[in-house]
């Protein structure tokens, strides 16, 4: 058991030379924020670290503002958090089947301490006899306890409260550290790396920036967020919502928009302790892992800065492409948002795009079949239109009609681009930028300045060629205009279908909604500027900090 002397809580010389303090800027420009890793139904029994840049790790909590408190710290490189409840190793897991070594909830108990250094002291004496011992922090009480039991010995043995979280040496059952304070703090373990090295971390075979917290609601499994400032934390968004090789000016407006994004979204996930979540919903955030030097120098390059109307964070949303103008937002979600204003894009590249131009075909009976399963209840589809367009070009509302012209369901904005998603099954963002053909392919033409021009029938349409061969159109093709701002596909329309298959084509992945990502590297590949990239796709918004 001497070995593990070596593992007890560092006295403080030791922390302060393995442990150096972390250089903090102002909260303004590079605040602390907290990602949720794991939460809710996917909450932990135990949670593992491993340094992957640096050495050891300092225990503590932070303060109201987000300040890192240290507690203690251990020279331990591998460290595993359990809730302070039966935990069972197993395999070289642990879980809570009662096989295996516990990492029991019950301690030996040897009275509390005026001081961290008393309490060390006191377990360093059991751990020099070969007594598993370890200090228990118990809402700024300095505990020593030793051992741990499935069982409370007839009461005679001591437990945490509900909130406990002990750490152990990964792959045994002994405890280091104990925290046991209420829901008002959350155990933090912050990696050591030396002066001028930023320490990254394993967690869950990711690479993270930062310190974690582990938190317990009530007696549940561990919550663990990544709490870190927001530059690394946008160096682990750039990399999975952009490629990292894409132009320098392109990474620079995505990481202005992932920041603001960010700080304007800071209470999205409140109600679980955390700002924000790792997906989507979110914004997508993987950790240290696929950054490049390019990605790392965009995010360095606009320290601090964020995109702002009259002096507010923007959400500055962003989606992947959109098919040849992005939207107002209140035609897509509900709030008139005067910086989200929908305007032509000529810089997305369809030949650099995949699947930028997409095509799906139903007929009446699956799209009878998917209304009933959606709650729109019916007994036969004969008509599937777009029944407008907004001025930009976008899908505004679809329409299902019965063979009696009666109409079955509508949907609208939002609704009626996750509505083609649904009808295919597709597990790509498609975007509000289509048309819809039946069998008589009527065609709907929507001018730059939302002026809607029909044509019944495809075959009365003609094409010229570079070398000036005109052709009449087949009567199921899919038309592309090229225009002053570039390629163009017509959305279609039409209404009750005699074929009873009707045609989807459109352009574009995602919501449509502020920049277009594809577009901003059309814009840098073409010389411009990140704020001049940003100031086309935000009206009116300024980039401050």
């Amino acid at each position: 058991m001497k070995r593990f002397v070596c593992l007890l809580l560092c006295a403080a010389a030791l922390c302060v030379l393995a442990c150096p303090p972390a250089a903090r800027a102002a909260p303004e420009s590079n605040p602390v924020l907290r990602v949720g890793l794991a939460y809710g139904a996917g909450a932990m029994i135990s949670a593992n670290l491993e340094n992957y840049i640096g050495g050891g790790y300092e225990f503590g909590y932070l303060d109201a503002e987000s300040r890192f408190v240290p507690l203690g710290c251990t020279a331990q490189t591998k460290i595993t958090m359990v809730k302070n409840r039966n935990v069972y190793l197993s395999g070289g897991t642990y879980g809570g089947t009662p096989e295996g070594d516990v990492v029991g909830a019950y301690h030996n108990g040897h009275g509390s301490y005026p001081s961290r250094a008393d309490a060390e002291a006191a377990v360093g004496a059991f751990r020099a006899q070969g007594v598993p011992a370890f200090v228990s922090y118990r809402n700024g009480a300095w505990l020593a306890r030793s051992s741990s039991f499935a069982d409370s010995g007839g009461g005679a043995r001591e437990t945490g409260s509900k909130y406990c979280v002990s750490v152990v040496v990964t792959g045994t059952v002994d405890i280091i550290f104990q925290f046991d304070c209420d829901q008002t703090y959350s155990l933090c373990v912050r990696p050591c790396a030396p002066d001028g090295v930023r320490a990254v971390t394993w967690h869950r075979q990711r690479r993270y920036a930062g310190m974690f917290e582990f938190r317990r609601f009530e007696g549940d499994d561990l919550y663990v967020y990544n709490a870190l400032d927001m530059q690394d934390y946008v160096k682990g968004v750039i990399p999975y919502e952009m490629s990292p090789s894409w132009p320098l000016e392109a990474l620079k407006a995505q990481a202005v928009c992932a920041r603001s994004y960010a700080v304007s979204s800071m209470t999205r996930h409140r109600g679980e302790g955390f700002n924000l979540c790792t997906g989507e919903h979110c914004q997508v955030y993987y950790g240290a892992a696929q950054a490049s030097e390019t990605s790392d120098r965009a995010v360095d390059e606009t320290f601090g800065q964020y995109l702002t109307h009259n002096g507010q964070p923007c959400n500055a949303v962003y989606h992947a492409s959109d098919g040849g103008a992005t939207e107002d937002s209140e035609n897509v979600w509900t709030n008139v948002i005067p910086y989200l204003r929908g305007v032509p894009d000529p810089y997305e590249d369809a030949s650099q795009i995949p699947g930028y131009q997409w095509q799906y075909t139903f007929t009446n009976a699956q799209l009878s079949d998917y209304l009933n399963r959606n709650g729109r209840a019916n007994a036969g589809v004969s008509g599937f239109y777009v029944d407008q367009y907004t001025g930009m070009g976008n899908v505004l509302s679809v329409t299902f009609t019965d063979t009696a012209g009666k109409v079955i369901a509508s949907y609208s904005k939002e609704a009626a681009r996750t509505l083609i998603r649904g009808l295919s099954g597709s597990s790509n963002a498609l975007s509000q930028r289509y048309g819809i053909a039946s069998g008589e392919a009527a065609l709907t033409a929507v001018s730059t300045g939302g002026a809607i021009l029909t044509h019944s029938d495809l075959s009365r349409l003609y094409a010229i060629d570079g070398q000036g061969n005109i052709a009449p159109l087949p009567p199921a093709a899919a038309v592309t205009l090229i225009s002053s701002g570039g390629l163009y596909a017509l959305p279609v329309q039409s209404g009750p279908s005699s074929s009873g298959v009707y045609t989807v084509t459109g352009r574009g992945h995602g919501h449509n909604v502020g920049m277009s990502q594809w577009g901003a590297r059309g814009m840098a590949e073409q010389g411009f500027s990140y704020d001049r990239i940003l100031g086309h796709y935000f009206t009116g918004a300024e980039i401050t900090g």
